[in-house]
């Protein structure tokens, strides 16, 4: 089993589309359709639903929590946040890594880790 892509929902789409592209990943999406855009990253699939075309009101937020390996969990939680995103967890270190999480435009929790030096 192998688990290439998944995504989150946005009750603004528009708003989450440029929260994604110009502020987290600071990249155009990959994929784009009017219910769906995905970005590649590293071969993963990241995407956002337009939830107006769901068939049942989707949960917000807390409902899955990407985690996503950066160099430097202190700089891109400082960046987010500088760009008017929300903490939701400080950066701190835990079980080898260092952590951050930040809400995103739509209430969907990302977590930022780096592992910590072994030497």
């Amino acid at each position: 089993m192998k688990v290439n892509a998944l995504y989150v929902a946005a009750r603004d789409f528009e708003r989450a589309k440029r929260c994604y592209a110009d502020t987290i990943f600071q990249r155009e999406p990959t994929m784009t359709s009017d219910r769906f855009v995905f970005f590649d990253i590293d071969g993963f699939l990241f995407g956002v639903l337009d939830t107006s075309f769901a068939d049942e009101a989707p949960n917000y937020g807390e409902n899955c929590v990407p985690t996503i390996e950066v160099e430097d969990a202190d700089a891109i939680h400082a960046r987010l946040i500088e760009a008017g995103l929300t903490t939701v967890m400080d950066p701190h270190d835990v079980e080898g890594m260092r952590i951050a999480q930040v809400r995103d435009t739509e209430g969907n929790v990302l977590e930022f880790y780096h592992p910590l030096s072994t030497a």
